[in-house]
C-alpha cells in the first residue's frame, strides 16, 4: 500500500478542521478559526502518526476501533470553550458522528480508484484530497450564511427607511430616514430630536445670510457624555405606503460620523407611528 504522507496530512488537517467547526456550531459554540486549527493541527499530528505506526504493527479491530473514536471524542476539548460539561459531551458526540457519516461518504465515492501503485490511504479526486473538498464546502456554506444574514439585515433596515422631506424657509431636501427605538434624544423644549447627516444640513441652510440659531444636545452613551449641534427647521413630510405624516417645528441635530448608506436620517420612533399618517391628496 503506498502512503502520500503530504496528501494524507493535508487530508486529515483540512477534514479535522472542518468537522470540528461544524460541531462546535452544531452546539452553538464560540467557533475561533485558531484554537480549531490547532487542535485540527493536534488531530492530524495523533492520526498520521497512528496511520504510520498501522503499516508495521496489526493492530485488533476492536483497539484500533477504541483509539480512533476515543481520540476523535476527546478531540473537541480543545476547540471551544463550554461551560457546562453536558455541552461538550454533546459537541464529541457531533464530531464524532460528522466523522463517521463523511468517512461512510467519502470512502463510498472515492473507495476503488486505486493508483498504478497500488491502493493510497488519501482519498482524491482529480488529485485534491477529500479533505480539501470537506474544508471547501464547509468554507462556502460559512460564506453563504454570513452572506445570506447580512442581506437579510440589510432588507431589514430598507424595510424600516421611510421617504422624507425636510423644510426650512424656501429649501427641500429630500432625504431616507430609519425609525430608530435607540433614538431618545430630547431638545430644550423636551421634543423629540431627528438625526441628519452633515451634508443635509448644509443643504438646508446653504443661502442664509447669517448663522442660524442652534442649540446642544446632550448624548450620554456607554463611552460617556457627548454634544451635538441642533437646529431648528420649519417641518419634516413622511411618506409611507401613499400616505404621509407631517411634524411641524422639527428640531435636527447633526451627526458627528456618517450614517448609513440606506439612510441619512435618524427618525424618533414616534415620527413613524401608522395611526399618525393620512392618505396623500
Amino acid at each position: 500500500m503506498v502512503v502520500y504522507l503530504d496528501l494524507l496530512i493535508l487530508d486529515n488537517l483540512c477534514a479535522d478542521a472542518a468537522l470540528l467547526y461544524c460541531a462546535v456550531k452544531t452546539v452553538k459554540g464560540e467557533a475561533k478559526w485558531y484554537r480549531i486549527l490547532l487542535t485540527a493541527l493536534w488531530g492530524t499530528i495523533l492520526g498520521t502518526g497512528y496511520t504510520i505506526f498501522r503499516l508495521y504493527f496489526q493492530v485488533p479491530g476492536a483497539v484500533d476501533f477504541f483509539i480512533k473514536y476515543g481520540v476523535a471524542f476527546f478531540l473537541p476539548m480543545t476547540a471551544a470553550s463550554f461551560k457546562k460539561g453536558r455541552t461538550y459531551f454533546l459537541c464529541s458526540a457531533a464530531f464524532v458522528a460528522y466523522m463517521a457519516a463523511f468517512a461512510g461518504v467519502l470512502t463510498a465515492i472515492f473507495a476503488g480508484e486505486p493508483t498504478a501503485e497500488g491502493d493510497t490511504l488519501a482519498y482524491t479526486v482529480y488529485g485534491i484530497p477529500s479533505g480539501v473538498l470537506v474544508l471547501a464546502c464547509v468554507v462556502l456554506a460559512v460564506i453563504g450564511t454570513k452572506t445570506a444574514k447580512k442581506i437579510s439585515e440589510r432588507g431589514k433596515v430598507l424595510s424600516c427607511t421611510l421617504e422624507c422631506e425636510l423644510y426650512c424657509g424656501d429649501k427641500r431636501v429630500r432625504a431616507q430616514g430609519f425609525a430608530d427605538t435607540g433614538n431618545r434624544l430630547r431638545d430644550g423644549r423636551g421634543r423629540e430630536v431627528a438625526v441628519a447627516d452633515r451634508d443635509i444640513v448644509l443643504k438646508l441652510f446653504s443661502d442664509f445670510s447669517r448663522r442660524p440659531a442652534y442649540e446642544k444636545i446632550e448624548v450620554r452613551t456607554v463611552n460617556g457624555k457627548s454634544f451635538m449641534i441642533a437646529f431648528q427647521i420649519d417641518r419634516i413630510k413622511i411618506y409611507s405606503g401613499g400616505k404621509e405624516h407631517t411634524i411641524e417645528d422639527v428640531t435636527v441635530a447633526v451627526s458627528p460620523h456618517a450614517l448609513a448608506g440606506e439612510y441619512s436620517l435618524i427618525l424618533p420612533p414616534s415620527f413613524a407611528k401608522e395611526e399618525y399618517f393620512r392618505e396623500r391628496r
